[in-house]
């Protein structure tokens, strides 16, 4: 018996329009396997049991990548913090891992240098931080974009001269990862879609559905208009991240699998912390860690590591977690002078850390794949880094179960395809460059028309597919303005989050399609009016509905910024 499969027409836009159309026939035929949760984990999945042949729908009851995977520290890396734990074997897989997302997103997935300093032995003296450093080396199969360097204390500070000067040892300087997690996710949920994979968001599983003790499907409600769907499946897999334990607890099962914990962070101006690289750091105050990731003409100073017990929906910075990492940024860059002013935006998502009763900052980053005696598949805890393996691991697991039912599944194929925007761009030194023999001059040209940095910042973000940016701008002066004066976003690019992103809110535009609510100095709340008249006529929106969109971005922005209203 052979799988379920889609028909293969032209690939539909992936827009709201082809989401409705999928919503209502979402009855219509049975899956071989509906994903709960689009986050990276379940995207990653879908993509992988959609190339197989698999019927697939990937369900979410927000936006992709609405909670942990848009709030992560954008980070592709091994965890040299595992090295200490041991972790030997989750750091081999990362850093494995880490190697073959560059291959396959190098747009999204690109190398970038960290400083590593040592003050007063902390966290450990220099020649074990070296040795470490060799043996994150050898685990990554010496295929880092470059090997790590030992600087001493004069050429640490000449190497990043915000660093504090007084008890610093040395440092040492390697190559991991930075990635846009949203967009790595939408790249993922796109591949799944163009395979034949269903994708329907803002669509929330209310209940699961059983027949003789076995879970047979999920019961869907349509979050704008209330109606309700009931589907198939062979197979159910909960892959909603933090939510894991609430969604399990629809079938009335009270047992726990995580123990999520808050991780903030803060923007600030690059002006206010002129970093030159990425700086990471461990054991500063009382034990906690700092990095510092340059993100365009920004910084972002992460994370906080603690318990979270309150609504998952809703989780924002507070004054504490604010004040603790301006804390560690003081010691570690203390001539930045940091203060609240200086902060842009803040953003925090919970971590989906297995249940364990050790403190925050021990927690495991690795990952359970549960079956339970009612047939229900979940996959939990995790890195976003390894999300590809994972998701191989599952569908895996499905086929063997599928074999039961006399379909085959074949083995996994993601490894060897490239996302969406991979192909038709290349890795040039520091720089992104579009692949072929004309490649040079589509860049040149580009870059006098749009400026150096829109073009690199829409190589980076849409690698091979920026070209349809570029054409769009080129076609109509108005897509080629930038939609705020000192960021490279495009209203081009507004267009085509609508038209073939999949963004169906002012808000997924504004904090998932594009970064503006966190690197725009007002949080995108001057240009929202634009931004929503410029996607209502795409989106059928009455004034009505603008306004809507308007509060609820307004209270989204709201949330992120009342940590400066407590003392």
């Amino acid at each position: 018996m052979a799988p379920a499969r889609l028909t293969r027409p032209p690939v539909a836009p992936f827009s709201r329009a082809t989401r409705d159309a999928r919503f209502q026939a979402l009855d219509a035929e049975p899956f071989d396997l509906v994903v709960v949760g689009a986050g990276i984990t379940g995207a990653g999945v879908a993509r992988d049991a959609a190339m197989r042949g698999l019927r697939t729908l990937l369900v979410d009851k927000g936006d992709l990548a609405c909670g942990t995977s848009s709030a992560s520290s954008k980070l592709v890396h091994g965890g040299l913090r595992y090295l200490e734990q041991y972790r030997f074997g989750l750091v081999f897989e990362s850093l494995s891992e880490r190697h073959r997302l560059g291959r396959l997103a190098p747009h999204l997935v690109r190398p970038l240098r960290f400083v590593f300093p040592v003050f007063e032995r902390r966290p450990r003296p220099m020649w074990q931080v070296t040795a470490a450093m060799w043996i994150y080396d050898t685990l990554a199969m010496f295929r880092s974009h470059r090997l790590h360097r030992r600087h001493g204390a004069r050429g640490a500070a000449e190497l990043e001269p915000a660093l504090r000067t007084e008890g610093l040892d040395g440092a040492v300087s390697y190559f991991d990862c930075v990635t846009d997690d949203a967009r790595l996710t939408l790249e993922t949920a796109r591949a799944a879609h163009e395979a034949g994979a269903h994708v329907v968001t803002y669509a929330a599983v209310r209940a699961f559905t059983s027949r003789r003790g076995q879970v047979t499907g999920v019961e869907i409600e349509d979050v704008a208009s209330g109606t309700l769907k009931t589907v198939s499946a062979r197979v159910v897999l909960n892959a909603t991240g933090p939510w894991t334990d609430r969604t399990r607890g629809l079938r009335g099962d009270r047992t726990r699998v995580l123990r999520p914990t808050k991780g903030v962070h803060l923007v600030v101006p690059r002006a206010r912390l002129p970093l030159q690289h990425a700086v990471a750091t461990a054991d500063l105050v009382d034990g906690r860690n700092l990095f510092a990731l340059p993100f365009g003409n920004r910084i972002a100073l992460g994370t906080t590591d603690t318990d979270f017990d309150a609504d998952y929906d809703h989780v924002d910075a507070t004054r504490e977690d604010v004040d603790s990492l301006l804390e560690l940024a003081a010691y570690a860059f203390p001539s930045a002078r940091l203060a609240t002013a200086d902060v842009v935006s803040t953003f925090a998502g919970l971590r989906p850390l297995l249940a364990s009763d050790g403190a925050a900052t021990e927690l495991s980053r690795e990952h359970l794949l549960r079956v339970d005696d009612d047939g229900l598949i979940t996959i939990a805890g995790g890195k976003l880094t390894t999300y590809r393996s994972m998701a191989g691991e599952v569908v895996d697991l499905v086929g063997r179960r599928l074999r039961t039912e006399g379909v085959h599944v074949g083995g996994c194929p993601t490894g060897a395809v490239p996302l969406p925007g991979g192909a038709g761009i290349r890795q040039a030194g520091s720089r992104l460059r579009t692949a072929g023999p004309e490649g040079e001059a589509i860049d040149r040209e580009a870059e006098g028309r749009l400026g150096e940095d829109v073009v690199e910042h829409l190589q980076q973000t849409h690698g091979g597919r920026w070209l349809e940016l570029a054409q769009r701008a080129v076609e109509d002066p108005e897509a080629s303005r930038r939609v705020v004066a000192d960021l490279p976003y495009l209203w081009a690019e507004v267009d085509l989050a609508v038209e073939d992103e999949l963004a169906t809110t002012l808000e997924d535009v504004l904090r998932r399609r594009t970064q503006l609510q966190l690197r725009d100095f007002e949080q995108g709340l001057e240009v929202a009016d634009a931004v929503a008249r410029r996607m209502a006529p795409k989106l059928g929106w009455d004034e009505v509905r603008i306004h809507d969109e308007l509060r609820r971005y307004a209270a989204v922005v709201a949330a992120s910024r009342r940590w400066s209203e407590s003392t």
